[in-house]
């Protein structure tokens, strides 16, 4: 048996969804910026696309722009705002877990002369309101906080540091990625959002940004003046409406499947609570993760061994690895001990995961750990 527990990494296309796709890539595959029919059919699709997708997140559709995803939302809302408002510095608020494309901006924009706090987050893997509040400078100009971790899962408490945020006039920006479609949010409570389509069962290479109204921002690249001059570059219709389909088919099946998913995390840290030596990383925690270590295991000794299984799980973020970082600095921000960060594994579950695959999943993983441990 082949069970796929890394959701957290990449999803499955929905089938509905590739079905879909494929009728925009063979029969509606027109420029959507073209003054043809053709191109008025897709033009179609892809406004429709991003007027559902506005709805989904309690927002209007001219407040939508569409990406390639994360990594570029976040560039886009990070680097197009400072550009727009103060290109001369200003002072920054992020964490010190936030998703790479975030750190890596931020470090890139100290070096260009803002000012960057990293906010610790606390064991239990969230920053604290109150940390929020005693970093902020009478020059902070923008604050990144994720809203999930992608590594523990681990909710942030947006909605009390977006009401410190507009007390001081702050922009708040978030990377969504690990929430959309997971949880509900109200992507009012920021002034900025992104998310990654291939994270809540759409295609690869397509994403979006939000963007509130009030908020004035600048392109970051050039061309052809695409998504009203923020994000240029052909539009990606089959993604765009891909994500629509595949945030229609979540919001319908959402109280099934998100109970489905509670009981298969409560099921498996039952069995892990079982097995003597283990550490759950992480505290109010989203259905679909769990980061757990156990004492005297690698957590890439485990993870192959999983593998080898036909059990797929990860260690880390996927896109971290491109920075030859063994260790996850997630954990290692969380203060945790040298056992606990090397013996970690992210199992992160999927709305489209058995109870058959996670029995199998937990015979291995009781059996495999037996196993390891006895080796060393």
């Amino acid at each position: 048996m082949r069970v796929y527990l890394d959701h957290a990494a990449t999803t499955r296309v929905f089938d509905e969804v590739a079905q879909e796709v494929m009728k925009l890539f063979t029969q509606f595959y027109g420029n959507a910026s073209s003054t043809h029919s053709h191109g008025y059919e897709a033009r179609r699709f892809y406004e429709e696309a991003r007027t559902k997708i506005a709805k989904h997140l309690n927002v209007e559709p001219d407040e939508i722009y569409f990406t390639s995803g994360g990594t570029e939302s976040d560039n886009i809302a990070i680097r197009g705002f400072l550009r727009a408002n103060f290109p001369n510095g200003g002072h920054i608020i992020t964490t010190q877990i936030e998703h790479p494309a975030v750190l890596e901006v931020a470090k890139q924009l100290e070096k260009e002369g803002y000012e960057v706090t990293y906010l610790k987050p606390t064991e239990e893997g969230y920053v604290t309101p109150d940390d929020f509040r005693k970093a902020i400078r009478k020059n902070t100009v923008l604050a990144s906080i994720m809203w999930v971790n992608n590594e523990t899962g681990v909710i942030q408490p947006i909605d009390e540091i977006s009401k410190i945020a507009r007390e001081h006039g702050i922009v708040l920006h978030s990377d969504a990625v690990q929430a959309i479609g997971k949880i509900r949010i109200d992507a009012r409570l920021v002034d900025m959002l992104s998310a990654s389509g291939h994270k809540f069962y759409a295609p690869k290479g397509c994403g979006f940004l939000y963007v509130s109204r009030s908020i004035k921002i600048e392109p970051i690249m050039y061309g052809g003046g695409h998504e009203r001059g923020l994000r240029s570059g052909t539009e990606n219709v089959p993604g765009a409406h891909g994500m629509a389909v595949a945030l229609e088919l979540i919001e319908k099946n959402y109280e099934a499947w998100s109970e489905k998913m509670k009981r298969l995390k409560e099921k498996i840290i039952d069995a892990i609570d079982s097995i003597p030596d283990h550490h759950i990383n992480g505290s109010n925690t989203i259905f679909s993760h769990i980061n757990v270590s156990f004492k005297g295991i690698h957590g890439e000794s485990l993870a192959t061994a999983l593998d080898m299984c036909g059990i797929s799980v990860s260690t880390a973020s996927a896109c971290a690895s491109h920075h030859g970082k063994g260790r996850s600095h997630v954990l290692e921000a969380m203060g945790l001990e040298d056992w606990i960060v090397d013996g970690a594994i992210r199992i992160s579950l999927g709305y489209d995961n058995s109870e058959d695959e996670i029995d199998y999943f937990l015979e291995v993983l009781q059996r495999e750990i037996s196993r390891l441990r006895s080796m060393s």
